[in-house]
């Protein structure tokens, strides 16, 4: 019996709302379709290790589904970034930890499996119209068309052209399906460092036509469907690590000139105009605006840094559109761009919210759950864990997806509301499992190549400059001529990489102070 009700992840939502349930249910066939979060990405790349570790795979294997396929991805040695499609993680540079490229994504392993994967979930930005429209996809088109073809087969000549993903998902007559998309309709603005309806951002028009052909798509009589809506981006650690602010790279303290903090330095918009004063060619980022984790490289190298307090005073990128098709990315977003992305978000949901209702689905709100999350963190066995970057345990290395641990949480969740929901008893993820097993590239710091060992906190972060721009090519290559920023070729002024450690420190463009990041947190 389909359950027309707005659910929420956790269990004290879930109870509150919870509605008439006559008799218990089991589920024999659960499939999944969605963006990223539900391929399992984690640190930039979707391989076998993180698939076995998705909130999907857990969840399936809590269910006792033995035959919930997916398509297993390999992992390889990285040979060429730009080419391949890369996995972040810890690597040892001389004395310093830092976060780099340690890996890429291999070839599809189970590619002759003679039927649909259970697992629909597919990367390379994939916006919501993605799962009716792309029915075709054409190897070597795109990132997206490489992506989603090893996932959905659906190539010309393949036994499954001419299907979507939610053709896939219905082909299997599932009684669970579970669907989180729309992300990218949004993420791809905080990618690009710009927000720019039609470019960056999808019109909220198109992305509810849409929305409503996906679940409609995805509803069937019998069948419980279960999706989320989109968390507000704003709040992931790729834009909240870097304070708009200039740090003392030895004490990782905020520096005070007169009393003041010293803001970075960007080139301005249309809402904030950019007048420099020499010797800067900058102007400082007004209160309110986010720095991405791509610009740690730029700041390494005195870019976004005051002449005045030893920096290059070039501006850190904000991103530009120039009509009709090439985008050039930035690291910054104005207020004006945040404003945006939010209010859209907002919409975007609604449009949710409101095709779930329609179609007799149980929508989770993701956005309030991860806001939660954000603000609080989640105690775990007596661990604190936070959405830090890199330290909290949350979140992987690039700043957006989960970690194991995160989608351990994911999986926590979904059971429990399903257990509330639906009246099943299906049994929780056994967090030991999740907390201590090594979930490394066997070789890179803290992973022997016995596959041993544990991943270990850095120090020293970077998140490299080739890293996002293999980003942004699976983001905008199939319509958009991206075009990369040029960088002043100056001799660093600060050490190069170097990322302030002030998880949730941030709050929209002041230092605030967090009662659970300890003193030694900054050492």
């Amino acid at each position: 019996m389909n359950q027309r009700i707005r659910r929420s992840l956790p269990l004290a939502s879930a109870l509150a709302l919870v509605a008439t349930v006559v008799g218990a249910q089991t589920f024999q066939n659960f499939v999944t379709v969605g963006d990223s979060l539900i391929a399992g990405e984690e640190s930039g790349c979707v391989v076998q290790r993180m698939q076995q570790r998705s909130w999907v795979a857990l969840t399936a294997k809590q269910l006792g589904m033995s035959d919930f396929e997916q398509p297993w991805i390999s992992e390889v040695a990285a040979t060429n970034p730009l080419s391949g499609y890369p996995c972040l993680g810890l690597t040892l540079d001389g004395t310093s930890l830092a976060i780099d490229i340690v890996s890429e994504t291999g070839q599809n392993t189970n590619l002759t499996l003679p039927r649909p994967y259970n697992n629909l979930g597919f990367n390379g930005s994939p916006l919501m119209a993605d799962f009716v429209d792309l029915t075709v996809t054409t190897p070597g088109a795109s990132d997206l068309d490489n992506l989603a073809g090893r996932v959905l087969r659906n190539c010309t000549g393949c036994p499954l052209q001419g299907m979507s993903a939610v053709d896939e998902a219905n082909l299997l007559t599932p009684d669970l399906v579970a669907f989180w998309g729309g992300n990218n309709d949004v993420l791809n603005a905080m990618f690009a460092g710009v927000a720019i309806v039609g470019v960056t951002i999808t019109p909220v028009d198109s992305f509810t036509n849409s929305t409503n052909q996906v679940i409609a798509g995805l509803s069937a009589p019998g069948r419980t469907l279960v999706t989320g809506d989109v968390p507000n981006i704003i709040d992931l650690p790729y834009a909240t690590t870097i304070p708009p602010v200039v740090v003392d790279p030895t004490t990782m303290q905020p520096v005070i000139v007169g009393g003041q903090l010293v803001p970075l330095l960007g080139p301005g918009d249309e809402a904030y105009p950019c007048t420099p004063v020499p010797p800067d060619s900058g102007c400082r980022l007004p209160a309110g605006s986010l720095v991405m984790l791509p610009a740690s490289s730029l700041l390494g190298q005195g870019v976004g840094v005051p002449v005045a307090v030893g920096g290059t005073g070039q501006p850190l990128p904000h991103g530009t559109f120039t009509p009709p098709s090439t985008l050039t990315p930035g690291v910054v977003l104005y207020p004006d761009d945040i404003t945006l992305i939010e209010s859209t978000i907002v919409s975007y949901n609604q449009a949710i919210a409101a095709a779930a209702t329609a179609n007799g689905a149980i929508l989770i709100d993701s956005n309030a759950d991860f806001a939660a999350v954000a603000r609080n963190g989640y105690d775990l066995g007596g661990i604190h864990l936070s959405t830090a970057y890199a330290t909290g345990g949350i979140f992987g290395y690039d700043g957006v997806h989960p970690s194991a641990i995160g989608y351990g949480i994911v999986a926590d969740l979904f059971i429990q509301l399903l257990n509330t929901v639906k009246g099943t008893d299906i049994p929780r993820p056994n967090f030991s499992d999740i907390l201590f097993t090594p979930n490394c590239y066997p070789g890179s710091f803290g992973c022997p190549a016995s596959g041993g060992g544990a991943d270990v906190a850095s120090r020293a972060r970077v998140y490299p400059l080739d890293a996002w721009q293999r980003v942004l090519n699976s983001a905008f290559a199939r319509r958009l001529s991206v075009v990369m920023p040029t960088v002043p070729q100056a001799a660093p002024v600060v050490p190069r990489g170097i990322v302030p450690p002030t998880p949730r420190t941030l709050e929209r463009g002041a230092i605030a102070k967090d009662p659970r990041v300890r003193a030694n947190d900054f050492d």
